[in-house]
Order: structure tokens, then C-alpha cells, then sequence
């Protein structure tokens, strides 16, 4: 059991620090999707519906960017004890998250767009498999997203709670 903990506080780590995995991530998922499936998700979708997706894609994209901004600045504004230490500790690797989700949340949503613009045939080619890769992209961010918005959530409360109390932050727990 303590080994399969240390192996999983390895991998949660790595993913936690090094949000370019998610670029990996989302490869391996949409190639065991190929695998499985044989052809794109979307293709049973004519042009229209394919139109409606790629720019509601790109909406949600551009909404949940928006909530990282929101993030960011609480992120930002937030002044307690252990928000000062979370900083101190792992300021790095939150700046590197924070980044890479505005920018992918960018990149999805401007890669639907730039699909859109390109899809004009009947039958669904390479900008198939870029929407489906930008669709994957995104919930995965997501995900990230909900996990940052966790944490400051965590934290901030930690401090609004214990003001001058217990400086201890326990980021890297897996037993959640």
C-alpha cells in the first residue's frame, strides 16, 4: 500500500507541477479513442451540426478562461498566512498552471475557430481530429482548472479561519 501512495504522490506531483503534461494526456486519450472507435467522433455529424459544435466549443472555452481570470485574481488578492507560504513554496509551478490554462483556454478556443474556417467539405478530414483533440485539450484543463480552484479555495479558507494559526501547507496530500 505505501508503495502504490509513493507512486501515486510521484505521478500527482509530476501532473501538478508540469501542466505541459496535459498535452501528452490528451494525445494518448485521443489515440486510444482512434483505436477504439476507427474514426472521428464527429463524423456521423453533418457540416451544420458540425459547425454548432466547434463554435459552442469555443464558447465554453472562452466562458471557462473567463473563470480563471476570476481565479487569477483571487490567486492574487488573497493576503494569509498560508497563501503567503503556498506562494513561497510552489509560486513557480501555480504561475506555470495559471498560464498554461489562460493560454490552452485561448488555443481551444481559437483552434474550434480556425477548425470552423477550415471545414468546408462534406466529409470531415485532419480538422476533425484537431476538434477532437482541442475538445479532449479543454476538459482536461478543466479539470486542472477545478483542482487550482480547489486548492486557493482550500487555502483561503485555511487563512479566513486560522488567521495567525498553523502555517503548515499540505499541498501535495493524495489521499483526497
Amino acid at each position: 500500500m505505501g508503495a502504490v501512495r509513493t507512486v501515486w504522490g510521484h505521478v500527482y506531483n509530476q501532473w501538478s507541477h508540469h501542466p505541459i503534461v496535459d498535452f501528452a494526456l490528451t494525445a494518448v486519450s485521443l489515440s486510444l479513442l482512434a483505436l477504439t472507435q476507427g474514426h472521428h467522433i464527429l463524423a456521423s455529424h453533418d457540416a451544420d451540426q458540425r459547425m454548432n459544435i466547434y463554435a459552442t466549443v469555443a464558447s465554453v472555452a472562452a466562458i471557462v478562461g473567463g473563470f480563471g481570470t476570476a481565479a487569477i485574481s483571487q490567486y492574487a488578492t488573497s493576503a494569509g498566512q498560508r497563501m503567503t507560504v503556498l506562494r513561497q513554496m510552489f509560486g513557480v509551478h501555480l504561475r506555470r498552471n495559471w498560464v498554461g490554462l489562460l493560454a490552452s483556454m485561448l488555443l481551444v478556443s481559437f483552434g474550434c475557430l480556425a477548425v470552423m474556417i477550415s471545414d468546408t467539405k462534406k466529409e470531415i478530414g485532419l480538422g476533425g481530429w484537431i476538434a477532437e483533440y482541442l475538445i479532449l485539450f479543454g476538459a482536461i484543463r478543466a479539470l486542472r482548472l477545478v483542482w487550482l480552484f480547489r486548492l486557493l479555495i482550500d487555502v483561503s479558507d485555511h487563512d479566513a479561519g486560522n488567521p495567525a494559526g498553523d502555517s503548515a501547507v499540505t499541498v501535495n496530500r493524495v489521499n483526497r
